[in-house]
């Protein structure tokens, strides 16, 4: 079945606003300034920049392949079985971690109205022992919504995404009109402040753990209606261009009006330790001491719809990849049965134990959000490596949308992928390759006890190790910069402007290794061919 182009760049541009104005921009203003003072503008414009890169190469690749789980498709298309599964685990890892991010964004925001849900903890804001009660029976909730609510929730879509981009202009221009102290900038000679307290590191340490990527990642929404474009090759770039520079905007705009309508004496002590009433909802605590009531009654719904709105899709989503693993052999059968709802009730209750796990390793909302950010961008860092190597091995299929100068374009792509990885510091990388390697063992050993076993994709022996031979010295390498390197966790033996040039030897070389490695003519056209007729029978 071909898929009607009918979706003009409007439409398009719509789908990835919505996507990139999530749960993010409800904390993202409060940790950044925390990490960076006001040179947090300047870490919202790097993110948003570094994203772009990426969103191109993906637009080429989900016009080329309209299909649902395309980020874990690719990688089998162009690297065989290993790859694939490793960044399909990867891709549900952050699904599921993604719930409960998204329940943690809305019981922390209720922690203002009801001091007994969260305390104090070394300064970080954390859940008492009742909230996390709530917290899982805020998850319970999402399961019902998941189950019996996703008509409902589909048709409401289009009013959510325009109430998501209202909130946020309004608390902008709100902040604006009551409360604007622009010395708190540290711009004029006669400002008691500095505009980047941290320096360098503190900018990009921000980027890439204080929710900024995180909060730009939505973008794959519009790149994977890409295949549905009137006029592909004009509006996918347009649509992710245009999206990305209005939330940049939007962003910065958001930073600017909350730094400057802070009072003295909330960074009285530092940026670092920046704190006032009611900061675990910091946009609500903030309009609550600048006296905007009415602000604070929306910022508490929004917290609600948008982050419990985006976690039944993740719900949703999780539980089809579970369902999908089983369906290939690598997870157990038993998680792939549909209940009589027609829904993969086994697996979502599976999900739901391991999004309470997470809770675990992560103390706060922006430890969560640190690691989220690095297992996204390592999964969609695959991206330009496999957009180059579809170039190679299916040059003859159709792309309606090329992107140009491609091969600069994802290496650029890749490059800043990886940087935005190591700012992320040892603390975060090693939680994620700790993730990679226990993927890793479960694909062996699912591999192993289903050795006599046909999937669609292969015999399920073959599991093209040759091919993911990169994958490994790409993780090892990035662990030995990380811990060696200048931000956080790492013991700064690599100075600050060495580290990028080194950075961008291992990119180079890894991207170099990963087009030798990747497969034949035969084998890419074979998987493509198996995974698509599969997804258009499903």
């Amino acid at each position: 079945m071909k898929l009607k182009r009918s979706i003009g760049w409007f439409g398009i541009m719509c789908a990835s606003l919505g996507g990139i104005v999530g749960s993010g921009w409800l904390f993202g203003s409060l940790f950044a300034a925390q990490m960076a003072g006001p040179g947090a503008i300047i870490a919202w414009l790097i993110g948003g920049f570094g994203i772009m890169f990426l969103a191109l190469t993906f637009a080429e690749l989900s016009a080329m392949f309209p299909i649902s789980g395309g980020v874990a498709a690719f990688p089998i298309f162009t690297h065989g079985k290993l790859v694939g599964f490793i960044l399909t685990w990867l891709t549900w890892i952050t699904y599921v971690v993604s719930i409960s991010q998204e329940v943690q964004s809305t019981v922390l925001y209720m922690g203002n109205r009801f001091p007994s849900l969260v305390q104090k903890v070394d300064g970080v804001t954390v859940f008492t022992s009742f909230g996390f009660a709530i917290c899982f029976g805020t998850m319970l909730i999402l399961i019902l919504l998941n189950s019996f609510g996703a008509k409902f929730l589909a048709n409401a879509n289009s009013i959510i995404s325009v109430w998501k981009l209202i909130v946020p202009f309004a608390v902008v221009i709100m902040f604006l009109i009551t409360s604007h102290n622009s010395e708190n900038m540290g711009l004029s000679a006669t400002s008691t402040q500095e505009f980047a307290p941290y320096g360098v590191t503190g900018i990009l340490s921000a980027v890439a753990l204080a929710g900024v990527v995180y909060s730009y990642c939505g973008f794959q929404h519009a790149a994977l209606l890409a295949g549905e474009s009137k006029k592909p090759q004009r509006d996918i770039p347009l649509a992710l261009v245009g999206s990305i520079l209005i939330c940049m905007v939007l962003y910065c705009g958001l930073q600017y009006s909350f730094i400057t309508a802070l009072p003295e004496s909330a960074i009285a002590n530092g940026w670092n330790n920046l704190s006032f009433v009611g900061d675990a909802g910091p946009l609500a605590g903030l309009a609550a001491t600048l006296g905007i009531y009415w602000l604070v009654s929306v910022l508490y719904v929004d917290a609600i719809i948008s982050p419990l709105g985006t976690g039944v899709l993740y719900v949703a989503s999780s539980a089809r990849i579970v369902q999908t693993m089983s369906q290939s052999g690598n997870s157990p059968k038993f998680f792939g049965k549909i209940a009589r709802s027609g829904i993969p009730m086994r697996a979502i209750f599976l999900n739901l134990v391991v999004s309470m796990l997470a809770f675990l390793p992560f103390s706060g909302w922006k430890s969560i959000v640190s690691f989220l950010s690095s297992a996204l961008v390592f999964s969609f860092a695959v991206g330009p490596i496999c957009l180059v190597a579809l170039r190679k091995q299916q040059p003859e299929r159709f792309r309606p949308f090329k992107l140009p100068y491609y091969q600069f374009m994802s290496f650029l792509a890749f490059y800043v992928c990886n940087l935005m990885i190591y700012w992320s510091g040892w603390n975060v990388v090693w939680k994620l390759a700790v993730t990679v390697t226990a993927g890793l063992a479960v694909f062996v050993v699912t591999n192993f006890l289903n050795r006599n076993r046909l999937d669609v994709e292969h015999i399920a022996t073959k599991l093209d190790y040759k091919c993911s031979l990169w994958l490994f010295p790409y993780m090892g390498i990035f662990c030995i910069l990380s811990y060696y390197g200048s931000f956080i966790g790492g013991t700064q033996d690599i100075p600050l402007g060495i580290d990028f040039i080194l950075v961008g030897i291992f990119s180079l070389i890894i991207f170099y290794l990963s087009q030798k490695m990747c497969l034949p003519k035969a084998e890419s056209d074979k998987n493509t061919a198996s995974l698509l007729e599969k997804k258009k029978s499903a």
